[in-house]
């Protein structure tokens, strides 16, 4: 073999060696790769983790099969606005509360048209979502958080973490891990974050929230006094009447429709005309600080046409909800307010643009009550 081939021969060893170095090294940081990306993202369970409560009617529920797909997105800042349609002077239905899932249903351009779980279909802007639902896949998680403050923020530390994201009443995050009075919670696009203990109750992941009473629902919409008005709102940073109501009702164990014509008839309804004398009656005495309900002579006195029989349970009590036209005369619903007790109800009051107080008694609303209708 002369010098021309040996160096031929010596080449073509070098390049094979070379090739074969190259293939174990691009197999290795496949394997390396997937064993990290396995480790942000594990596989999902065919398994019910152990410790997860029973699916109630509220909340995701443990399936083996996730109940999301490849349509699922979530709302990825603190309130995410609704449109009717696709463009953002047209009407505001509803908002996203942050990492609220929902299914997408068409896209056009830069908006994306959504299914928000039976509130509303409507338009909402690409870049307020994240396809990635796995921060809201139940059966990675065997807890889940729900805020019961009007606002609250996540920081990015448990100890002198920055805000990374405010939040609002009735937000859910599933949690990872607690330290003392924090809980590490699941994010969007593969983050995590600290939300402190106060303010928030924990559930398992797929547990209904429990009914409280009607004084707690009262206590929770009352926490949004003085937060602004805002059409179709259902956040600290802005709230309607219909958005107070679905949200108090929410963090308090009933699921409420969000649209008030939907909220009318659900419930118990409780008769116009005791709630009439009970407004009367509070509105003539300061002696106890705080009536639930009225006498049936109490009743009688205030209506004569009153049925000497009528429930006692049919007076107005703190939780109730009043429901009112815009004008007098009409007949279909165009507002709402809490009774809170001594006579008052708190109410998302668009003239003023503030969730404030109102007199039960004043003449404005009783010339506008259409019914009242009761929760809890």
């Amino acid at each position: 073999m002369n010098t021309n081939d040996r160096q031929k021969s010596e080449f073509c060893k070098t390049a094979l060696i070379a090739a074969l170095f190259f293939v174990f090294a691009l197999f290795f940081s496949s394997c390396d790769a997937a064993s990290v990306r396995a480790a942000v993202l594990p596989p999902e369970p065919t398994t019910r983790p152990q410790g997860a409560a029973d699916a109630g009617g509220g909340g995701l529920q443990f399936t083996e099969k996730s109940p999301y797909d490849k349509n699922t997105v979530v709302a990825v800042n603190t309130a995410v606005d609704v449109y009717e349609r696709a463009d953002k002077t047209s009407a505001r239905l509803t908002q996203l509360l942050f990492d609220e899932p929902a299914q997408v249903l068409e896209r056009s351009g830069q908006w994306v048209r959504l299914n928000t779980g039976g509130r509303a279909e409507g338009w909402v802007r690409a870049r307020d979502l994240d396809g990635d639902w796995t921060c809201v896949d139940g059966r990675r998680y065997t807890g889940r958080i729900v805020i019961t403050n009007r606002e609250k923020q996540i920081y990015s530390q448990p100890r002198n973490g920055a805000v990374i994201r405010d939040i609002s009443m009735g937000t859910e995050l599933f949690v990872i891990g607690k330290s003392d009075n924090l809980y590490q919670v699941a994010l969007p696009g593969n983050l995590t974050g600290w939300v402190f203990e106060n303010g928030t109750f924990q559930l398992d992941g797929g547990e209904k929230i429990t009914k409280t009473t009607a004084e707690i629902f009262a206590q929770s919409c009352v926490k949004f006094k003085g937060t602004s008005y805002l059409e179709g709102g259902v956040g600290f940073a802005g709230i309607d009447g219909a958005g107070l109501l679905y949200i108090a009702a929410k963090v308090n164990g009933v699921a409420l429709p969000r649209g008030l014509a939907e909220q009318f008839t659900s419930g118990e309804a409780v008769p116009v005309a005791a709630v009439a004398a009970l407004v009367s009656v509070e509105s003539e005495t300061s002696a106890a600080p705080e009536v639930t309900e009225v006498s049936e002579a109490a009743l009688a006195a205030a209506i004569p046409a009153a049925t000497p029989g009528s429930p006692i349970a049919a007076a107005l009590k703190v939780g109730d909800v009043l429901f009112f036209s815009l004008n007098e005369g009409e007949t279909t619903v165009s507002d709402i307010g809490i009774y809170t007790g001594e006579g008052k109800f708190i109410h998302a009051n668009r003239r003023n643009g503030k969730v404030q107080y109102e007199d039960a008694a004043a003449a404005y609303y009783q010339q506008r009550i259409l019914g009242v209708r009761r929760y809890f």
